[in-house]
């Protein structure tokens, strides 16, 4: 699709782009009101600025002083479903982009307080700290120019999967359980499963106890997929190529992964030092059946590189070269989303956290959508919230 210019003024030309997407997002919704209240809430998240509260949002896209509660309803206290929703925004983004990927990726929101939906206690690496907080995995579609989250799952461990009290004070339905990192990617995978072509690579990353159960899983999903590891990733190989034993680990040996790096890899397509460089024999987890295929990447400007397993086979192992640029995407979308009120939920149930993430993805792909070289379509004329 070639690029479109528009001609009207950049505030008008967000105006009408905001309101064709939230009637292509919101048109399943029985009631006026809750599509003009849903578009409202969007347009606060996109044009706010700081914090995105309710009270804030209100006075910007209304004179009404009462247009906070009921932004606050639309989010917390209406019916409509989201994941409809997130369907139609995935469609959207699919019209516009040619999706290169599948990235699941986590996120954390920190949060003071107790009896917010999934608030429990847990170290944050980036901080070095341990925050109270929400953690939730993200599925998102990238193109390699940018990405948008088009799913959630939200985390409940330890009181909110035991406290039935709890749970109903913040109306989580019973089918919402404790889970961890690679149980949530792999829901998150089955949903896209009817909606995404079969032939996009799932790219995650993993930490050395969560490694096993990600290959397990992926591997189970017929997807081809990459998984980020750890340096310190335990591998055995199947069996290396005549050319390579002098020199190599002997075979049916757990080594880590550097360890196999550093013993011996060959460039990608006769690729030169700063291509993708694989390790020419197959690896398996120590009692894990798959067999994989280890690629190293170079890090920017000579920086750490990035150790992928992957199930690709020979014809598509030039894709990882894109592997990087792909997952890093997803990191600008996060800090999008911040920008678009990704913290700034106020509410404490669980459909309330679900509506107010699926409106943050939808501002946060608009977004996106109008930093990048996409594509865009005309779109309606806005409409006023009354």
């Amino acid at each position: 699709m070639n690029e479109h210019r528009w001609s009207a003024p950049p505030g008008d030309e967000q105006r009408h782009e905001v309101g064709e997407l939230a009637q292509w997002l919101f048109r399943d919704f029985p009631r006026v009101d809750q599509r003009r209240w849903a578009e409202a809430y969007l347009r606060g998240l996109l044009t706010t600025s700081g914090k995105k509260s309710v009270r804030r949002m209100g006075r910007t896209v209304c004179a009404s002083e009462t247009a906070w509660q009921s932004l606050h309803q639309i989010v917390n206290a209406s019916t409509w479903r989201w994941e409809p929703v997130r369907e139609h925004l995935a469609d959207w983004w699919l019209r516009r982009c040619s999706a290169r990927a599948l990235v699941l990726a986590p996120v954390s929101i920190p949060k003071r307080g107790r009896q917010s939906v999934g608030v429990h206690r847990r170290f944050d690496p980036s901080s070095g700290r341990t925050l109270g907080c929400q953690w939730a995995m993200g599925l998102y579609l990238s193109t390699g120019e940018g990405a948008v989250p088009v799913d959630w799952r939200i985390q409940l461990p330890d009181r909110w999967s035991e406290d039935t009290l709890l749970r109903e004070r913040a109306c989580v339905p019973s089918t919402a359980g404790a889970s961890s990192s690679h149980e949530m990617a792999l829901d998150l995978l089955a949903s896209q499963q009817r909606r995404t072509s079969s032939a996009l690579p799932v790219l995650a990353e993993a930490t050395t106890t969560e490694v096993r159960s990600f290959v397990t899983g992926l591997a189970a999903c017929g997807r081809y997929f990459a998984l980020s590891v750890p340096s310190r990733t335990p591998l055995t190989v199947s069996r290396w190529p005549l050319a390579y034993r002098a020199r190599a680990k002997q075979e049916a040996e757990t080594v880590s992964a550097r360890q196999l790096v550093t013993t011996v890899t060959e460039p990608l397509s006769g690729g030169s030092a700063t291509r993708p460089r694989i390790v020419p024999a197959g690896v398996r987890l120590p009692g894990c059946g798959p067999e994989l295929r280890l690629i190293s990447l170079p890090g920017p400007d000579g920086g750490p590189q990035r150790l992928w397993l992957t199930n690709m086979d020979h014809p598509r192992l030039a894709e990882t070269a894109e592997f990087d640029t792909l997952h890093n995407t997803v990191d600008r979308c996060v800090e999008v989303m911040r920008e678009c009120g990704l913290h700034d939920f106020e509410g404490r149930s669980f459909p309330g956290w679900h509506r107010h993430m699926s409106l943050v993805s939808a501002a946060a792909a608009h977004r996106v959508l109008r930093e990048g070289s996409f594509s865009a379509e005309p779109v309606a004329a806005e409409r006023k919230v009354s």
